[in-house]
């Protein structure tokens, strides 16, 4: 589903309201007195967040924080950048998270830090190549913080943190400092083969590959398969794409699961965030390299079936795979 999309559907009603606070107990309280005293542009955002993020985010949020990213997010688009959409200024400026790091207020402080750090910069792009020397000479620690991902706070204090965590410092600081940014997850193939991820930048009506030092990507993002980043699967913009058209199976044979693989060092990678309807034809746009096509029915005594099928797909090459031939062939 695009962002607009799931802009359109998150429209508050009142039944939905009082679903979510009763989700909401321990903390409900504060969240209705938010929704009550609110109006405007604030209640938008209070409603977007509100209906957004995680239950557990719900019930862990306080005042201070909620108003330090409401707030900040609406003086940043007011002074800095008053012509961002809505389909931008909500997930990628107001939205406080970059991974699974705890809910804090850190705006307010995170951009006083950097206004008194950085010297003066003319934009978007300069401000956060600014930022990414600056976290780049961090320290970059292989153990992971207590609990999952430190807080950015934690991390500036630090001066070093996991790959994972000085993006979260990244990430934050610069929606701190009024620049929308985006997590990118990513998957490579062959010999650096692995999950990897870093930030993208908006600037100018378009989004710019921001990645750290201590992300690791290899040069000229080769073997990098698929990207995600909010907005569907893609490698748009990294590196030349082929296409993989799946036909569905016929259903009245069974319900089918279709996943793609690829290869790393040791293991198989599947592609989690791609989606192939068993009922659709699905199109996918992915970087060249070999993709293990894997396909798994469970059968009315409770096996499982298995079929696969490796493809190699070349930049500007266009497969199809019929899944119906692959699991006949094999029947």
């Amino acid at each position: 589903m695009s962002i607009l999309a799931i802009l359109v559907a998150l429209s508050l009603s009142p039944e939905k309201r009082d679903s979510l606070l009763a989700e909401t107990q321990g903390n409900e309280a504060l969240w209705g007195r938010m929704l009550e005293n609110s109006d405007s542009e604030r209640l938008e955002c209070i409603e977007y967040l509100f209906t957004t993020i995680p239950r557990l985010d719900r019930l862990e949020m306080t005042e201070t924080a909620l108003m330090d990213h409401v707030l900040g997010a609406l003086d940043s688009r007011e002074n800095l950048c008053p012509d961002l959409p809505d389909s931008v200024f909500l997930p990628f400026l107001l939205d406080y998270r970059m991974s699974e790091e705890p809910v804090t207020a850190y705006r307010t402080p995170l951009s006083v830090f950097w206004a008194r750090e950085l010297p003066s910069a003319g934009g978007a792009m300069e401000t956060a190549e600014l930022l990414r020397e600056a976290i780049s000479g961090m320290s970059v620690r292989s153990r992971e913080y207590l609990g999952g991902v430190a807080p950015p706070l934690d991390v500036l204090e630090a001066r070093a943190g996991t790959p994972a965590e000085l993006r979260v410092l990244f990430g934050s600081s610069l929606r701190a400092l009024g620049i929308p940014v985006r997590p990118v997850l990513a998957w490579f193939q062959g010999e650096r083969g692995r999950e990897a991820g870093w930030l993208e930048v908006w600037s100018e009506g378009s989004w710019h590959p921001m990645p750290l030092a201590s992300d690791s990507i290899p040069a000229d993002y080769a073997g990098l398969s698929m990207t995600f980043a909010g907005d569907g699967c893609t490698v748009a913009g990294y590196v030349p794409a082929g296409t993989v058209i799946v036909l569905p199976p016929d259903t009245s044979a069974g319900d089918f699961m279709i996943w793609l693989s690829v290869e790393a060092p040791g293991r198989l990678i599947p592609l989690d965030w791609l989606e192939i309807g068993a009922t659709e034809v699905s199109r996918l746009e992915l970087g060249g390299g070999r993709y293990l096509v894997q396909v798994s029915s469970r059968l009315e005594n409770g096996t499982v079936r298995l079929w696969t099928k490796w493809l190699e797909l070349a930049p500007g090459a266009e497969i199809t795979v019929d899944v119906s031939e692959l699991v006949g062939a094999d029947s």
